[in-house]
Order: C-alpha cells, then structure tokens, then sequence
C-alpha cells in the first residue's frame, strides 16, 4: 500500500503538502496540487480514513445493538436505522444479543441479562462506534439496564426516564383507537384477551382500552378481561372461557395477532361467524394478519419510522452534544381488514 511520503518524494513536496491538498486544510498554489494529485494516482495513494475519523474524534459509524434479529419488530426497525444512516455517510456495526429463545414470552425477565446486555455495549464502544441504538422486541423500560457511558444512546421500541432519548409508539393510545373503531362499528359488548398481567404493554393497552370504553359511556366487565401470555394457545383457552359465559360479547380483542388467530381458530370451531356473530381485533400487524379468514383487522406499528426518527436523533447527539433528551411517540395506525 502506497504510503503519504511516497507521494511527497514523487511530487518532490513536503508529506505536511501532501496532506493539505488531500484534506483542504490549506490554500496551496495550482501547480504544486497538479502535481500532487497526479503523484496521488501514480502511486494509487489511498488515505487511511479510519485513521483520519480517530484524529477528529469520530469514526462516522454507529452501533445497533438488538435483543434478537428475530424479535417481530427488530428487522423492520433495523432496516429503517440501516438506510438512514447510510444516506447520512454513517456506518452500521451491528451487534445481536440472542435473546428470543432466553426471554421466550416474558419480556419483562430482560433484568436477568443485565451483564450480557452490558457486555454487547462494551464491545460496540470497543470499536470506537460514534453513538449506539438499542433495539427491543417488545416495549417496556429499560433504563436501570445500562451502565454508565460517556457514547450517546437511544432506545428504539423502548422506554427510559426523562434524560434518556427513546422512540416508541403508545401503548395506551392504540390500543383506545381500536376500541373506538370497534365501537364505531356498533359494538357495546367488548371483550380483551390480554398478554401477560405483569406486562407493561398489557397494563398500558389496557388503560387504553378502559379509558375509550368510560368516554363511550360503556362498561368493561370483569369476566370479559381475560389475561393470556403472547402465545396461539393462550388465544384459544381464553376464547373458550369467554364463550361460556351467559352474555357472550360481540367483538373480541386480542392484544397480539398471534391470540387473535387462536381466538378465530375457536370461534370458528364453535359455528360462530366471523365478524357476523363476533367482531376479532388484533395488535402488531403480523404477515399472519392478512392471510387468516376472514383477514383480520389489526394494529399497524411503525416499525421501519422508529428505526429512522431513532438513527436521526443518534446523529442529533453526535453533532450536538447540548441537545435535549427526546422522547419521541409515534402514532400506530389501524389496517382495517374483513374480521370486524
């Protein structure tokens, strides 16, 4: 590999000369850059910018870390900081935690891998990354996670206090948009199969749901709230209680597409008509969503926007380190299919 000074000696130039002309730093006369630039590519002289990126204290690349590239938001979201970064000159290292197998459905549990979280953060810096964006699968509050750390860091899909930068959607508020639509459609009698109890999707949506159903002047019995875990099955169980009891409701939602397919599954088994007898809601959007029958009306993340607003504001803290926390919610949207 050709070196500085053997562009210096075959321009007969100093190597400080060879450096101005490459970086601008200097105003040198239109002659000697002449012959600069024709030594240059002599020699096929290609400067060394990670070096040059140390020296000015960035090395325009950023490091993701994601719980699990399988995780139902990850590679959308991944994708989305991927494309911005690149337009943005940056550069992606991307470190994966594996976790889907470890955490399975209780999210809530990522406490227990703390160091492991913290060792994928030590390796990121180890390699000089700029700022670091750390991807969820599911949303809750991380940040009594991290260790202290002097790189910038956003949260995508996830909580922190109010110094912390994160991008998310609400909980609460797409989940009361749905029951809106569904009353929309005519239904009073609304029952939820929610995900974990101790979950903070659960509790959130489910304030969501609580909220809408008070401001319609409606009622949420306690028997038709019915707590599964995430899981097929679980939509299938809960479907079943909610069919035994003496008023049956006329719509049913799911707070994942995964419960709602169970919940189909059974009320298909049972000859009731889906939306005709029952209405079924979902939450996330999977590519499930579309194929079940009837497809089924869902939620709709914003995935791949979290992933660019998160990349954005990683950029912000880098060129500006008196910005402000941002705790930025973006809205989810509701896909309207043939279930309700």
């Amino acid at each position: 590999m050709a070196t500085m000074r053997e562009v210096a000696i075959l321009a007969g130039v100093s190597t400080a000369t060879v450096s101005h002309v490459i970086n601008g730093s200097k105003k040198i006369s239109a002659e000697t850059t002449e012959r600069v630039l024709q030594a240059v590519s002599q020699v096929n002289y290609k400067p060394n910018t990670l070096a040059k990126s140390l020296r000015m204290g960035q090395t325009h690349t950023i490091g993701v870390l994601v719980e699990d590239i399988r995780g139902l938001p990850v590679a959308s979201i991944v994708s989305g900081i991927s494309e911005t970064l690149s337009r943005s000159g940056y550069k992606t290292i991307l470190h994966d935690l594996h976790l889907l197998e470890k955490l399975y459905n209780q999210y809530e549990q990522i406490g227990a891998y703390r160091q492991r979280i913290n060792d994928g953060l030590s390796l990121l810096q180890s390699a000089n990354v700029d700022g670091i964006i750390y991807v969820a699968m599911h949303d809750r509050h991380l940040d009594y996670l991290f260790d202290e750390m002097e790189t910038p860091l956003v949260f995508a899909y996830s909580h922190g206090t109010e110094k912390d930068t994160y991008v998310t959607y609400s909980n609460r508020d797409s989940a009361a948009d749905m029951i809106r639509f569904l009353i929309s459609k005519g239904h009073e009698r609304i029952a939820v199969i929610a995900g974990h109890p101790h979950s903070y999707p659960t509790a959130q949506r489910l304030l969501g749901i609580q909220m809408a159903m008070q401001q319609a002047g409606l009622s949420l019995p306690q028997e038709y709230i019915r707590y599964g875990d995430w899981e097929y099955e679980s939509g299938i169980a809960q479907t079943r209680e909610l069919l035994k009891l003496p008023v049956r409701p006329t719509a049913i939602f799911a707070m994942n597409d995964l419960m709602a397919a169970g919940c189909m599954a059974v009320l298909t088994s049972y000859g009731c008509r889906i939306p005709e007898d029952i209405a079924v809601a979902g939450f996330d959007n999977r590519e499930i969503a579309a194929y079940l029958q009837p497809p089924l009306t869902t939620i709709g993340l914003p995935t791949t926007q979290i992933g660019v607003q998160a990349a954005l504001h990683i950029i912000d803290m880098i060129n500006n380190q008196r910005v402000h926390p941002a705790r930025e919610i973006i809205p989810c949207s509701i896909i309207e299919r043939a279930s309700v």
